[in-house]
């Protein structure tokens, strides 16, 4: 049962997907590409978490498990220079300097960076049951392994509060919110983390399909 749940997730991240594909042909891709990537990603995490108890724990599940790790690593915190992009096209005229460019893709790339050197020196990836669903869950709760996701969510409900001031949009606040909210229980309660990132990837898609609509201060 918790297994189709986890289908649904995956269904519902492939439709958000979509909906960012046809934004990223739309705009070029300046604004919906990454929120696109991510979705997808989740579709593959969601599927193999769906798949796990049919599978069974060993070689083949753990293998179909470790890119979920290194998606996660690498992917997450591209959302730090997507973020500061947003942010100057939303009209904040600092986010627009050079120093603002060159240090969010230099924080990106250090929790890149982080996060990858725990996946291949750190990680402790172990097979975990769950109301009747099996993944293979990172049992080695480092600092490298949480800051990638602590410091990219953190930016984006920064941003997010910032365009519900400058711009009444809270279509980015209220998801990060909820999945700043439901962090925390995603340990005892998987799905809901899982079903966090679904309403966390909605905002992500609805500011890209947004974004051109934010008013430029020139």
């Amino acid at each position: 049962m918790v297994s189709a749940i986890f289908a649904a997730l995956a269904a519902g991240q492939l439709l958000l997907g979509w909906q960012g594909l046809r934004r990223w042909r739309a705009d070029g891709g300046r604004f919906a590409a990454l929120p696109t990537v991510l979705c997808l990603a989740l579709v593959y995490d969601n599927t193999v978490i769906a798949m796990g108890s049919t599978l069974g724990p060993g070689p083949m599940l753990e293998t179909l498990s470790a890119p979920r790790f290194v998606m996660h690593a690498m992917l997450t915190p591209l959302l730090i220079p997507w973020s500061r992009d947003v942010v100057a096209r939303a009209g904040l005229a600092a986010a627009r300097s050079l120093r603002a460019r060159v240090g969010a893709w230099l924080l990106a790339a250090i929790l890149i960076v982080t996060g990858v050197g725990h996946f291949y020196f750190q990680l402790s990836a172990q097979p975990t049951w769950w109301a009747g669903t099996l993944r293979y869950s990172d049992t080695a709760a480092t600092f490298a392994a949480t800051a990638p996701v602590l410091v990219s969510g953190l930016t984006v409900l920064i941003v997010g509060i910032f365009l519900w001031q400058r711009h009444s949009f809270a279509g980015l606040a209220v998801p990060a919110f909820v999945m700043a909210a439901v962090a925390g229980l995603s340990t005892s309660v998987p799905v809901l983390g899982n079903t966090g990132e679904l309403v966390f990837d909605a905002g992500l898609i609805a500011t890209a399909r947004r974004s051109t609509m934010f008013t430029v201060d020139r």
